[in-house]
């Protein structure tokens, strides 16, 4: 009861106010509008008033704040954002993360069936050998070709460029 006659009496627009109350988010937050911080230019200045009382700088949270007043504060955007566009980007959010968590869905469905495709095959062609027909042992590890020792200086060119071995000098003392 107190809390609504406060933002009442902070929604009014009085003439000796200095600042003037432009619109509320859908969580509550109070948005306003002031006077220019210097003289001499035109960017008003722009605050917010958080809905849980919240009003040191060092607090400011942008997660909670809804993209289309972040812009406005930010004199990114002119005119303030409606209740109805804060909550028509607010239902596409949520349809998009609907979105996401199905296809998340969709996509863990697809690897078990992968990964049950996988293991019948494996199941299969040891069945297969267990039955007598001999599978082809697996080909032996490549064999390491013995390396040139490090050349000193560069060679090739283009896409061949090989730059050559480097020995720091000793230190002179």
């Amino acid at each position: 009861m107190l809390r609504g006659l406060i933002n009442a009496w902070k929604a009014s627009n009085l003439p000796w106010r200095r600042h003037r109350i432009v619109g509320r988010d859908l969580t509550g937050n109070m948005y306003f509008e002031g006077p220019p911080m210097r003289a001499g230019t035109d960017r008003t200045r722009r605050t917010i008033e958080y809905c849980d009382g919240r009003d040191e700088l060092h607090h400011y949270d942008p997660d909670r704040i809804p993209p289309q007043w972040q812009m406005w504060l930010r004199h990114t955007r002119e005119a303030a954002p409606t209740i109805q566009e804060l909550q028509q980007a607010e239902a596409q959010r949520l349809l998009t993360i609907s979105r996401a968590r199905e296809l998340d869905r969709k996509w863990e469905e697809r690897k078990l069936e992968l990964e049950r495709e996988r293991l019948a095959s494996l199941g299969s062609g040891s069945a297969k050998s267990a039955e007598g027909t001999a599978t082809p042992p697996p080909p032996p590890p490549p064999v390491a070709e013995p390396q040139a020792p490090p050349q000193t200086a560069p060679s090739g060119q283009g896409d061949t460029f090989e730059p050559g071995a480097w020995k720091p000098a000793p230190r002179r003392r």
